[in-house]
């Protein structure tokens, strides 16, 4: 046990290791190519993350110091399609590949018919389902499955088979941040 004074070289200790970190973060930036030099120098410009390197600078569309809503009923409501409404069922985030898809789905009356036969002969299939009638999956899991495998599939066969390199990786890395249960979810709450 300390006797007289014993906690003051903690701090002195504490500044020590933090002015170290600090030197360390220096001369591993000093060592990253320009593009780390570039991103780490507009996080200190802009820390709240306002344009990424390369893009120009816009404003806000609101004008705030924020892009995107901070409070209020809906959050990110400016992305949501006007008049269909909110229609997110599953727990996670629903980004823009999402919504870009689902508005795809909905852009005529012609396709939205097509969906909906679609979700009625998944629901249809999803009741004959073992799993299902055993009661492992309500019909309405097991259709929702059916179809956004069933979206998710024509999505995929519709894209060019001939990109190469970091158009096809931009490519995969959008399709595969899209939500095809909601959207599926969302055209079988439309169906009577």
């Amino acid at each position: 046990m300390a006797g007289k004074g014993g906690g003051s070289w903690k701090v002195a200790y504490a500044d020590f290791v933090t002015a170290m970190m600090a030197f360390f973060m220096v001369m591993w930036i000093c060592t990253q190519d320009q593009k780390v030099k570039e991103a780490v120098a507009h996080y200190f410009r802009d820390p709240l993350g306002g344009t990424p390197i390369g893009s120009s600078s816009k404003p806000s569309p609101s004008g705030a110091m924020f892009n995107k809503q901070m409070h209020g009923t809906v959050p990110q409501s400016e992305n949501i399609a006007l008049g269909r409404g909110r229609s997110s069922y599953t727990r996670g985030e629903s980004g823009s590949p999402t919504k870009l898809v689902a508005d795809w789905l909905h852009h005529d009356e012609a396709t939205q018919q097509r969906w909906r036969e679609a979700a009625k002969k998944a629901r249809e299939q999803a009741e004959r389902l073992p799993v299902v009638q055993e009661g492992k999956l309500t019909v309405e899991e097991a259709a929702a499955q059916i179809l956004a495998k069933k979206i998710a599939d024509e999505i995929r066969q519709l894209t060019p088979s001939n990109l190469e390199g970091v158009h096809q990786d931009l490519l995969l890395n959008v399709l595969n941040d899209v939500n095809w249960r909601e959207i599926a979810e969302d055209i079988l709450s439309r169906v009577d």
